[in-house]
């Protein structure tokens, strides 16, 4: 019972820890390398958690990678097939698969994470726009879990190309049987390059706060 109860619990550690900062639908070209790394930690608590992810295209609408999560006693190492097509500018849909194993035993099977990505502008000039990211939890040793992630965001243009992009959403599960979350941030543009700044759990003792980055090369 304290094995399949401490599998749900970092399961569900690693499957926040991937779904933090909004996913959007397309990949990331065909032949470009996309990286994404990031620190989870809640003040007060001894709660870090890392997460980092390599995505590589083919094609303009498939990539495949693998990612690695840590928490404070655990670990894990996935690998990830996702699908992305932007059907018009107010519409966009991708999906990903990721079966992640368990460093800290003998790398055996734990979970899959499917998700399906979608986003689009809400103006015509792009900037007001919209994302929701559904997650599908299938774990070995303990129940599915079925959430979803919905953001509003609006683009901010600065010199020399920048831009500042700030966010604000919800995040609840299909079954809506607990409170909802919300969750905010920003991320910052420059160039190939994405600095973000988000947290979660604002309403709890130790909210999560978020610091990460990624580029397309």
């Amino acid at each position: 019972m304290k094995k399949i109860l401490f599998s749900l619990v970092m399961a569900l550690f690693a499957f926040e820890a991937m779904a933090q900062v909004p996913y959007f639908a397309g990949t990331v070209g065909d032949g470009k390398l996309y990286g994404y790394t990031s620190l989870k930690v809640r003040p007060g608590i001894n709660a870090q958690e890392t997460y980092t992810c390599f995505q590589y295209g083919i094609g303009n609408h498939v990539a495949v990678g693998t990612d690695i999560y840590t928490g404070v006693e655990s670990s894990y190492w996935g690998f990830l097939v996702r699908y992305g097509a932007k059907i018009s500018p107010w519409f966009g849909i991708g999906g990903q698969v990721t079966p992640s194993f368990n460093l800290n035993d003998s790398f055996k099977y734990s979970y899959t994470t499917g998700a399906v990505y979608m986003n689009g502008q809400i103006t015509s000039d792009g900037k007001l726009f919209w994302c929701s990211n559904t997650w599908l939890g299938f774990n070995k040793d303990a129940d599915d879990t079925f959430t979803n992630w919905e953001y509003l965001g609006y683009t901010f243009s600065l010199k020399n190309g920048h831009s500042i992009t700030p966010m604000v959403g919800t995040i609840h599960s299909w079954k809506f049987d607990q409170d909802v979350d919300i969750a905010a941030g920003l991320y910052y543009s420059i160039k190939n390059w994405n600095v973000y700044l988000w947290g979660n759990d604002f309403l709890k003792d130790h909210p999560r706060v978020v610091i990460g980055v990624d580029f397309a090369l």
